[in-house]
């Protein structure tokens, strides 16, 4: 903001700047300054709690990135040790579902086996569709009730 002011100044004015009386007259004011302090030590005193305060601040900064940066990095740490339980967690679920599939078709194959068997084809035709070989009676008791119904009562009186 200083500059700002400077530059207007300037442009108002219209007067010549010797650069080298400026000179002079700056290190005649400081000159006045040092004689004004005469204790030189309370300047390097200053001078040197300027330069603690100065590495005060650029340690709380590398502090705080340092903080910053772990911070970062247990988050990304814990998300991924989140995600690798969860993937464990699956893997887990899906060796118990392949060992349930595995089983089911063991199983499967034995019934493959079995069902080309005479025997069983026999039994599921007599259970299921309810199927008698030429000559046999079939008796059904009152408390159960036959799938067609009628149709196997009435042939049992009538062979009866």
């Amino acid at each position: 903001m200083a500059r700002k002011r400077r530059s207007k100044q300037f442009k108002r004015s219209s007067r010549v700047i010797d650069m080298d009386a400026a000179r002079q007259q700056r290190l005649e004011k400081r000159q006045k300054e040092q004689i004004e302090v005469p204790q030189e030590q309370t300047t390097t005193d200053e001078r040197k709690m300027r330069r603690v305060r100065a590495l005060r601040r650029k340690q709380g900064r590398k502090r705080l990135i340092v903080f910053v940066a772990a911070a970062i990095l247990i988050v990304v740490l814990g998300v991924s040790v989140f995600d690798i339980l969860k993937l464990k967690a699956e893997e887990h679920e899906a060796l118990k579902q392949q060992e349930q599939l595995k089983a089911q078709q063991e199983q499967l194959k034995e019934d493959l086996k079995e069902a080309d068997k005479e025997q069983n084809i026999e039994d599921q035709a007599r259970e299921k569709l309810k199927l008698t070989k030429p000559g046999e009676i079939v008796y059904i008791p009152d408390s159960e009730e036959p799938d067609d119904v009628g149709t196997e009562k009435q042939d049992t009186e009538d062979q009866e």
